[in-house]
């Protein structure tokens, strides 16, 4: 089985043994699409996928919110299916769990599984690349600068690239931090899972969460396909 993670960077394809083990993994930045389609119709096998974007594909077949999980969602028509894919795959590994689930990519997103299985949505703010990205577009004078660490106690700074890039990080562990604290208030067993592609920049920084496996959406389409 071929699971599609279509994000609005990249696009990741995952072809799965019966198993669940991962037989192969290819990657295509998300302009790429119609490199990434004209080879998944060389594969014989079945073919899911989940594009964050919306977009049309000319293979397999495209996952929606509808989709039936193995949970309940609490949440209107607009949940992203994404969000959906990478819970259920999240519950391959943590089954019975309340979880909250923090991807760091493109956006910052919150998604929280009750203690009884029921998706009850979370928040969406922006990625830290989109932060320094926003600042830069949205101004006069402020660079155009790439995601860097910019981390520590001392809230001083020496340049503005410096300034910027505090502000991008520091101000998403601080936010990430205390909406775990909130989530935490309403269940104190919870298990927080961080994932995305900045997620191994930011783990380490926060009070509380484990580094889970990135490819969450992808695992949860093969979930879907066993039903």
């Amino acid at each position: 089985m071929i699971s599609v993670d279509a994000g609005n960077t990249r696009i990741k394809v995952l072809i799965f043994n019966q198993d669940g083990s991962v037989q192969c993994q290819k990657t295509w930045p998300r302009t790429a699409k119609e490199e990434c389609e004209v080879w998944l119709q060389t594969l014989d096998d079945p073919i899911s996928i989940c594009d964050s974007s919306g977009g049309h594909w000319i293979v397999g077949s495209v996952v929606t919110s509808r989709a039936a999980w193995s949970f309940e969602v609490d949440y209107s028509d607009t949940a992203g299916v994404d969000r959906l894919a990478a819970i259920e795959g999240a519950r391959t590994h943590y089954p019975d769990l309340p979880l909250l689930l923090i991807s760091l990519g493109t956006c910052l997103t919150y998604s929280y599984l009750s203690h009884d299985g029921r998706f009850q949505g979370g928040a969406i703010a922006p990625g830290w690349s989109t932060r320094l990205k926003a600042m830069h577009e949205h101004t006069g004078s402020l660079p155009d600068l790439e995601a860097a660490v910019e981390l520590g106690s001392d809230p001083r700074t020496q340049s503005t690239a410096q300034s910027m890039r505090r502000g991008a990080a520091q101000g998403m562990v601080d936010e990430i931090n205390a909406e775990i604290e909130r989530f935490e208030k309403i269940n104190p067993e919870l298990t927080v899972l961080v994932t995305g592609g900045d997620g191994p920049t930011f783990v380490n920084h926060l009070k509380k969460g484990i580094f889970a496996d990135e490819n969450w959406v992808a695992r949860g389409l093969w979930a879907l396909a066993q039903e």
